[in-house]
């Protein structure tokens, strides 16, 4: 794993899972992500802090990343106390998101100013009347008492955005004419979820799905944490009349998905499942029991849970004990 910093602190906020506390539904950080942003996704740590499930999840995601504890500790933050809402933002590099061109993670809380400004090794740097630091390949910022990262490099222009003085270098995703497909995306999202997020489908994965016949232009996701897990996906695409391909689809594919989601321990999740067209968007919800969400995780391996052990094999019978051999009398002396 990276050293870096926000690397760190992205793992935090992926093991604690929600939406906005103080930000009421995390919409307003927009202001802080690029105009150039593909995805934005929210966490309500606050309001998600009472549920056992995602405590339980907290901990094994902990148990099986130790080095993103560490780092954690270093600049003195507990993700799961002192976090109130996590968003990501940015752009990608690529097609599939693993490559972020452009990342700006924005977090409400408490944080340790003073220890975060002592951090071994980080460098200390001001831009528009803002101080920041930079350790390794992270720049991290406070801007409105909000505790900013960024890429290294990009922490100047996040901060032009965040102030609202870009002067041509780029506006935020909250007022730029850029940005309106995002907006518009983020509008039909449930942001009241603890966990919501929003994906503009990149250009040539548009032009591949187009070829197959599919279209899709915006993913919405949304989780809400109960005792069991209630998943949403609304996908919007450019037209009714695909929307009602892409939902026959997806129902022709239900028996397959039904039967390959029993094999995994998944059967009241299929039993859930649920697609329907709602105009141009494809909606598809499930509910995930806590048993088998901890069933899933044994099976990946992660701390906390284990998969059913499986059952020993059948104990093969000893041999038969061969009978010791006849001893035959000696022959008789002759006179």
């Amino acid at each position: 794993m990276s050293k870096s910093i926000a690397l760190a602190v992205a793992a935090a906020a992926f093991l604690v899972t929600a939406a906005p506390a103080r930000a009421g539904d995390g919409t307003n950080l927009l202001s802080y992500a690029p105009e150039s942003s593909q995805i934005v996704m929210v966490f309500d740590v606050a309001d998600s802090r009472d549920s056992a499930l995602l405590q339980k999840g907290y901990d094994m995601l902990v148990a099986a990343k130790p080095e993103a504890k560490a780092k954690l500790a270093e600049i003195g933050i507990d993700p799961f106390k002192d976090i109130d809402t996590v968003m990501f933002a940015g752009s990608s590099a690529g097609d599939d998101f693993d490559d972020m061109k452009q990342l700006v993670i924005v977090a409400e809380g408490r944080f340790p100013k003073d220890k975060i400004a002592a951090t071994p090794g980080i460098k200390k740097a001001t831009h528009a009347g803002v101080t920041y630091w930079t350790k390794d390949d992270t720049e991290l910022a406070f801007i409105h008492d909000r505790l900013v990262f960024t890429k290294k490099g990009q922490m100047k222009g996040t901060i032009d955005v965040a102030l609202n003085k870009g002067k041509g270098k780029g506006k935020s995703a909250a007022a730029s004419k850029k940005a309106k497909a995002l907006r518009d995306a983020v509008a039909t999202t449930d942001t009241t979820a603890d966990l919501w997020m929003t994906v503009l489908v990149p250009e040539s994965a548009k032009a591949d799905m187009k070829q197959q016949g599919m279209s899709a232009d915006t993913v919405a996701v949304a989780f809400n944490f109960t005792a069991d897990v209630q998943a949403a996906l609304k996908i919007g695409t450019d037209s009714a009349a695909s929307a009602a391909k892409a939902t026959s689809l997806i129902q022709g594919q239900l028996a397959q998905v039904s039967q390959l989601a029993g094999s995994m321990g998944l059967a009241k999740a299929a039993k859930s499942l649920v697609v329907a067209q709602d105009k141009t968007f494809v909606n598809v919800s499930l509910t995930v029991t806590q048993a088998e969400l901890m069933a899933l995780a044994g099976l990946a391996g992660m701390g906390g849970a284990s998969a059913p052990p499986p059952s020993p094999p059948a104990t093969k019978p000893a041999p038969a004990t061969k009978p010791a051999p006849t001893t035959k009398p000696a022959p008789a002396t002759k006179p």
